[in-house]
């Protein structure tokens, strides 16, 4: 048996380069086409490669420090085993 749970990757803002701009706009292509820069497990350092992102849970969000503006959410659904 396995359930989804809800888990987050953290996208460090202050380390991504995002794709200049003349349209403030947000779309999805400008999104992809910029560098991002994710937390690894454990608040352990940063990567750009998306499948070395630590996943949190909403309760383990409330131990990462910074300041506003400092990091983005990216939410996904994780089937953990039960």
């Amino acid at each position: 048996m396995s359930d989804s749970v809800r888990m987050y990757r953290i996208i460090c803002l202050k380390r991504s380069i995002f794709e200049h701009t003349e349209d403030f706009e947000y779309r999805s292509d400008w999104f992809k086409a910029s560098k991002l820069v994710y937390w690894r497990s454990h608040r352990a350092g940063y990567t750009d490669d998306v499948n070395e992102a630590g996943l949190y849970f909403q309760h383990e969000l409330e131990d990462c420090g910074g300041k506003h503006g400092d990091w983005l959410l990216d939410p996904v659904w994780q089937t953990l085993p039960f």
